[in-house]
């Protein structure tokens, strides 16, 4: 049941970033040998120069009401002032986003995605950490790639 719910999670995953745009280069063994890929078929110019990508999904739903308190261009709009204060160059984009609360009630919601390359992690985290109060969230995800 473990190796169902693992490549479930794998490929709602693989779907989630195919759908956002994002090239994803991977290995599935069948014999479940988690023996790393020889090498991507693609590669990002981040990968080429060593350097690390971070990527940090952001909800935009209040969460004390589950609704938006602001409208997208708001949203964004507070989002991308405060990645100016610490990163020199980033990529936001549209997604939807969906989750289930502790009542099971499945919510969606319009989610910024902030893409930085070769950024420091300090500066990634407090960059969340502004965004988490300017848009009264609990959490943002953050992947490091």
């Amino acid at each position: 049941m473990a190796q169902k719910a693992s490549a479930a999670a794998v490929i709602i995953s693989v779907i989630s970033l195919c759908t956002a745009g994002v090239s994803v280069g991977f290995a599935l063994h069948a014999n479940n040998n988690p023996q790393a890929p020889e090498a991507p078929a693609q590669t990002t110019a981040a990968q080429e120069n060593g350097t690390v990508q971070y990527v940090m999904y952001v909800g935009t739903n209040d969460k004390d009401t589950y609704k938006p308190e602001h409208t997208k261009k708001e949203a964004m709009e507070i989002v991308d002032k405060i990645c100016l204060k610490y990163f020199e160059g980033y990529t936001l984009q549209e997604a939807t986003g969906s989750w289930m609360d502790e009542t099971n009630t499945v919510t969606h919601e319009y989610t910024i995605v902030c893409y930085f390359d070769g950024a420091e992690k300090e500066n990634v985290h407090h960059a969340a950490d502004e965004i988490i109060a300017a848009l009264n969230q609990n959490t943002v995800l953050i992947e490091e790639n």
